[in-house]
């Protein structure tokens, strides 16, 4: 890193005072508080549109001769349905000439134990909607096929967040908003008509994509800008973006019948996001971290008014441009040096190499993973999970997304009175005891069921954002990256498994993706109970700091212990 010379001190330390200003509460603070937080509606409504697009419709082997011969549709199943994907091995041609009343009793007299796949499926209209499931035929041996979209879509922001990250870092925010933006207007309508299912996938992936392309640089913009006061209430909302998207989908659903109408309709309104790219502007402090600093005093400027009110002017005490100098330097080395992916790819295997050497941070870093994996596990089995649950569809993901808004408020007033480490012991346990009492209600019990889930859902929302805080602080500043990183990886795992276990599982028993999730919920919550406690204590630099004695160890005897 060059040294930063005088003029560039005495050039930036306006910039940066007026930037300050700006971000205390000004229209170019509010401007990128709305432009990163909308897109976050569009993240909800694609993220649970699957629920609404892929339901899976009553479906049965069709016979087409007895089609012709004027049978209908209950007739058939009647005479040939072993499953809803095998059919009796008769003589069907003979059936259709002797009619549906001698058909049945030759049946009932010659029981017959061969089956055969079905060549050609028939589907049933008990659905409230049109089916993606059906316009593909995504039942039987395809039906990993149906869950592969959703995996498709998941997919799509895991790699969107770690490639879309290092472009951010390279060539701007805007940039990579602006990409994500276009590969959203794209892929989303065009994945409501294509015909190809191949295509389809493939739009979905790009789709997810588009959305961490969005909104990991945006909201990167966001805490460049914010003061510390606006900071909180700014991260909420954003958060609450993604519930309300998720309430927004399933009216949108609710009105229309046609899949593809649907699709449409959670997506078209995403062309007003053109307008964004024009409005967006590049980060100024992105800009400053790059040595552009004339584009970034154009932007500051814009909304600020002029900085420089004469050329080189500013009266810097020695000691004042010495202070000023060091922190430059320390920002610049933070924002650019460590954006560059050669630079993060280093640390981060330094880091990791670190963790898994030392047993004390290895056992730490397998249980956050752990933890991280149910939270998103859980969060979105549940929410998917919807058809085993036997619910209104429409009713649950609305209530879902309405009731998840107060919990990002939680964690707050918890905080305040609970350790880190008692918090997501108590709410992970309690979510796997709402979980596992699911096997003790009636099936007719359909409402009392959904109340539970919606309620142990809420205390996984609520849980995040103290794991997220917890997993921070456990780890020293040599490896605090990769720790977390890590841990975000294994909620993306999460998040990609999620459609199989509520739709694979699901189909062996109804109550089987909630009582895996109880499992892995209860067990975070005892082993996160073994972790040392963070509340009030200091982040620590190296290793050596953070692993003795005094400050706490990942032991047994840590679950018997209260917080001093």
């Amino acid at each position: 890193m060059t040294k930063l010379d005088s003029y560039q001190v005495d050039q930036r330390e306006p910039l940066l005072n007026a930037l300050e200003k700006l971000g205390e509460g000004s229209n170019f603070l509010y401007l990128i508080f709305i432009l990163t937080t909308i897109p976050t509606l569009f993240n909800g409504m694609h993220s649970m549109a699957y629920i609404f697009i892929a339901e899976v419709p009553n479906h049965w082997c069709s016979i087409p001769i007895l089609t012709s011969a004027n049978w209908t549709d209950e007739q058939i199943r009647n005479i040939s349905s072993a499953s809803s994907c095998t059919q009796y091995d008769y003589n069907y041609e003979n059936f259709a000439k002797i009619g549906f009343e001698e058909a049945l009793k030759y049946k009932n007299k010659h029981r017959i134990l061969k089956t055969t796949e079905c060549n050609v499926r028939s589907f049933a209209r008990n659905t409230e909607g049109t089916s993606f499931v059906e316009d593909w035929d995504l039942v039987c041996d395809k039906m990993a096929d149906r869950s592969n979209t959703q995996m498709m879509f998941s997919l799509g922001k895991l790699l969107g967040s770690a490639s879309f990250g290092i472009i951010s870092d390279k060539y701007g925010r805007k940039f990579a908003y602006a990409i994500g933006i276009v590969m959203l207007i794209i892929s989303a309508p065009s994945s409501a008509i294509v015909p190809w299912f191949w295509c389809f996938m493939i739009l979905r992936l790009i789709n997810g994509m588009s959305h961490a392309a969005i909104l990991y640089p945006s909201f990167t913009f966001l805490t460049e800008i914010a003061s510390e006061k606006h900071r909180q209430w700014m991260g909420v909302a954003y958060n609450a973006g993604y519930p309300v998207g998720t309430a927004i989908m399933a009216i949108i659903a609710y009105g229309l019948h046609n899949w593809r109408y649907k699709q449409l309709a959670s997506t078209l309104p995403a062309l007003i996001m053109l307008l964004f790219i024009w409005l967006m502007p590049e980060s100024p402090r992105w800009l400053l971290s790059q040595n552009r600093l004339k584009e970034a005093q154009k932007v500051i400027e814009k909304y600020h008014g002029p900085i420089y009110k004469t050329t080189n002017t500013y009266s810097t005490t020695a000691a004042h441009k010495l202070i000023l100098q060091t922190q430059l330097e320390e920002t610049e080395n933070q924002v650019s040096n460590s954006s560059t992916q050669g630079h993060k790819l280093k640390n981060n295997i330094k880091g990791l190499v670190i963790i898994l050497f030392n047993c004390e941070l290895l056992k730490r870093v397998m249980i956050t993973n752990f933890a991280w994996l149910t939270a998103s596990l859980t969060y979105y089995a549940l929410a998917l999970n919807v058809d085993n649950f036997s619910a209104d569809r429409y009713l649950y993901i609305f209530v879902m997304g309405i009731t998840e808004i107060p919990a990002y408020l939680i964690p707050t007033p918890i905080l305040m009175y609970l350790g880190r480490r008692q918090a997501c012991a108590i709410m992970y346990t309690l979510t796997a005891l709402l979980l596992f009492s699911i096997l003790i209600i009636p099936t007719t019990e359909s409402l009392t069921i959904i109340i539970v889930a919606l309620t142990g859902r809420f205390m996984l929302s609520a849980v995040y954002s103290i794991i997220i805080l917890y997993t921070s602080e456990l780890f020293p500043t040599i490896t605090r990256n990769s720790a977390v990183g890590s841990s975000s990886a294994m909620s993306h795992v999460g998040s990609v498994s999620s459609p199989y276990v509520a739709d694979l599982l699901g189909a062996i028993a109804w109550w089987a993706p909630s009582t895996l999730c109880a499992f892995c919920a209860l067990l975070s919550g005892l082993l996160s109970l073994m972790l040392p406690e963070t509340r009030g204590r200091p982040l620590t630099d190296t290793v050596d700091e953070e692993v003795t004695k005094e400050r706490g160890l990942v032991e047994i005897k840590n679950c018997f212990a209260c917080n001093k």
